[in-house]
């Protein structure tokens, strides 16, 4: 068992699921209401409601879904955000979350959900749904000034004014404006003047449009806060009420608020329509950590308004997205070329694990060998990450941004400037983040030990399950910061988040950078992916649910496999539309063609086993979006590991898909033989979790 205790001690209260909390959850939901056209959570901190909404209505738009369950929730450790948010200055003092008030002197941290069912606006009135809102537009930026913690009202601007342009409004259009407005000081001025910038030249009444906030009710609720805002401006639509926001008595008066266009409400009034026949507007915002920035433009519903009509996607999602740039660390691999190397002669990059990767040994031979990562050597200067910082940041974000600075280097043609370039990375979570609640629990737990320890033992234990938490460890734990980070080194103004869909992660980046590239949205998109998958707590918890070699090694389809070996590190590559990487002279590796993803309903399949309707449902929807036939294909990176049950499945499932019913229509595999080369990077790397499958794209654009 892990650290020599027994496995019945280890899992007695806990479940191995645990290990996918970061992307686990959206799968859940969807398979207990049957959505098969695909799961993912993201994270773009405190704007991630608003994103996945953003997301949610390209699905729609592009006819890939019919209708779509999104939303946020955020149910954190109350002990990691009292502790980590009052290290930033954040918590407020007296308790009290007073949103543009002059007195307002901090957050109070909320816990809760927001979820919303979208269809497009003529299927919903054609099947009669009830209408709380239509959303007219939606902008999306993240800062290029500031810091990871402070706001910057270019980056907001942006936001706004992108979602003004989609909608074809002007802000004064609107009523209501739903502010992000935390109670931090800061934040709320820097918010209060974005928006006076953005009404600049507007002419009009002084206090003719509300603003206000919901975390003056409910709190921040960090990644569902989009969402407690949208709510909250739904129920104003239903209700016809321009709601107060609590706690609300002056503003600073350095604001001049008085002369401004907006008014905070201290009581509910009416909310008369400007015209009969003119549905109330308003406008949701959410600003996170680590510069995100979202504005979502929202209309009532009149029925008296009669059919709606028809708005076409912002763009024609055709247009081939080229790989131009790549990079990857996997185990000792250290950059593409070693990378390359390994997989195309097959070599693996097993290795006994390095003694510093985990301050707890295991008896268990399996997980001695591996692609594991050895500690990252990252000059002062080489990143804009001041030296009191650097060796406060998870290592996962460290390999991820060394993974993306080589990838962009890879990538030989002009790249235009960075405020339309977007990242999206794929995580899972870092055991790391969850450290400091070991050093909490340690304490307290003592009084269950057969020997209580000495004040000093305890100490040198506590150190070492993790340093005391501050402002830098903080904002490490958070997971979207991963790509943030990336954001704020490169100077990188498009959207920026994470996403997390476990081995799909990866691809997931890869599928919303290409879909933004398509919609003209960005005009360069950095995919990567990263999982410290080495971790014992890691290793522990998916051999529960799918056993790794007893050989430490990966041999797909072969006889003698009896599971994956253990692999960890990161990939990225850079993406580019193909008309402007031909332009701009990049090496071109390969052209993304097609993407499918579907999510298993079949209630008698384990979530932690794979599906072969859904597998079977995606290969029919990538090849339906690539406009490829399948005998076209001569190589399959195939998602083999080595297990024996799961690799069994996929053979047969790639069987059925690539054997033509038709005699006359040719197949990949027939009676002639097979025509078509399976391959598995698995075998070099292991398996490598979140990073998994973007690491199979990296290599197959490698070996075109």
């Amino acid at each position: 068992g892990l650290a020599g205790l027994p496995d019945a001690m280890i899992e007695s209260g806990l479940s191995p699921l645990n290990r996918h909390a970061a992307g686990l959850p959206a799968g859940l939901l969807a398979r207990a209401l049957g959505l098969g056209g695909g799961a993912t959570t993201l994270d773009a901190a405190c704007a991630s409601s608003l994103y996945a909404i953003k997301l949610a209505c390209e699905e729609l738009r592009a006819g890939r879904a019919d209708a779509v369950l999104t939303g946020g929730v955020s149910r954190p450790s109350c002990q990691f955000t009292q502790m980590g948010f009052s290290q930033l200055h954040a918590v407020s003092p007296t308790g009290v979350c007073r949103p543009f008030d002059a007195a307002a002197d901090g957050l109070v941290v909320g816990e809760g959900a927001g979820m919303f069912v979208l269809k497009r606006l003529e299927d919903a009135v054609t099947q009669e749904d009830h209408i709380h809102g239509v959303i007219r537009g939606i902008g999306l930026a993240n800062d290029i000034g500031g810091s990871l913690l402070a706001p910057d009202m270019e980056g907001q601007l942006r936001a706004m004014r992108a979602a003004y342009l989609e909608a074809g409004w002007q802000p004064d259009e609107i009523d209501l404006v739903e502010c992000h407005g935390t109670g931090t000081p800061t934040g709320d001025r820097v918010e209060f003047k974005s928006l006076e910038t953005l009404w600049n030249g507007l002419s009009g009444p002084a206090g003719r449009c509300v603003m206000g906030s919901v975390k003056s009710n409910v709190g921040h609720l960090l990644t569902g806060a989009g969402a407690a805002g949208m709510t909250k401006v739904l129920m104003a639509l239903k209700h016809g009420e321009l709601p107060p926001t609590a706690g609300f008595q002056k503003a600073a008066p350095d604001w001049g608020m008085e002369h401004s266009p907006f008014r905070v409400e201290t009581a509910a009034r009416p909310w008369e329509r400007r015209a009969p026949d003119r549905p109330r507007r308003a406008a949701v915002s959410a600003f996170g950590f680590g510069g995100t920035d979202a504005h979502v433009l929202v209309e009532e519903w009149l029925p008296a308004q009669g059919k709606p009509a028809e708005r076409g996607s912002p763009a024609v999602e055709s247009e081939s997205i080229a790989i131009v740039g790549i990079d990857a660390h996997f185990g000792p691999l250290e950059g593409k070329k070693e990378f390359q190397e390994a997989v195309l002669r097959g070599t693996s990059a097993s290795r006994p694990r390095p003694a510093t990767r985990h301050p707890l040994e295991t008896g268990d031979g399996r997980w001695r060998n591996g692609a594991y990562l050895g500690n990252r050597n990252i000059a002062v200067g080489r990143f804009r990450i001041s030296p009191k910082e650097l060796p406060e940041i998870l290592p996962q974000q460290l390999v991820m941004l060394e993974t993306v600075d080589g990838a962009l280097a890879d990538a030989l043609g002009k790249k235009g400037e960075a405020v339309r370039w977007g990242v999206f990375t794929g995580i899972g979570l870092d055991y790391n983040s969850t450290n400091f609640a070991l050093r909490w629990r340690m304490e307290p737990d003592t009084d269950t030990w057969p020997i209580k320890p000495s004040p000093g033992l305890l100490e040198s234990l506590r150190e070492a399950a993790s340093p005391p938490l501050n402002a830098e460890r903080t904002v490490g734990a958070l997971g979207g910061i991963v790509a943030s980070r990336i954001a704020r080194e490169f100077h990188i103004g498009g959207p920026s988040h994470t996403f997390s869909s476990e081995e799909n992660s990866g691809l997931r980046a890869l599928e919303a950078a290409r879909r933004a590239l398509q919609r003209g949205e960005i005009d360069l998109g950095i995919a990567g992916a990263v999982d410290m998958a080495g971790d014992l707590r890691h290793l522990w918890a998916v051999d529960r649910s799918r056993p790794y070699s007893k050989t430490g090694t990966s041999v797909p389809f072969d006889v003698s496999a009896d599971g994956p070996m253990p692999g960890e590190g990161a990939v990225a590559v850079i993406l580019k539309r193909l008309s402007d990487a031909r332009r701009d002279g990049d090496r071109i590796y390969a052209i993304v063609r097609g993407f499918g993803t579907a999510t298993s309903v079949d209630p008698e399949v384990p979530a932690s086993r794979p599906d072969n309707k859904a597998a079977r449902q995606a290969l029919e929807r990538a090849y339906a979006d690539a406009r490829v036939a399948p005998s076209t294909v001569s190589l399959i990176e195939v998602s083999a590991s080595g297990n024996p049950a799961e690799d069994a499945l996929e053979a047969a499932v790639l069987t059925g898909f690539f054997r033509s019913p038709q005699a006359s229509a040719p197949a990949a595999f027939d009676a002639a033989g097979p025509r078509c080369a399976l391959g598995s990077v698995k075998t070099v790397i292991g398996h490598t979790g979140c990073a998994a499958g973007l690491a199979s794209v990296a290599k197959a654009a490698i070996c075109l």
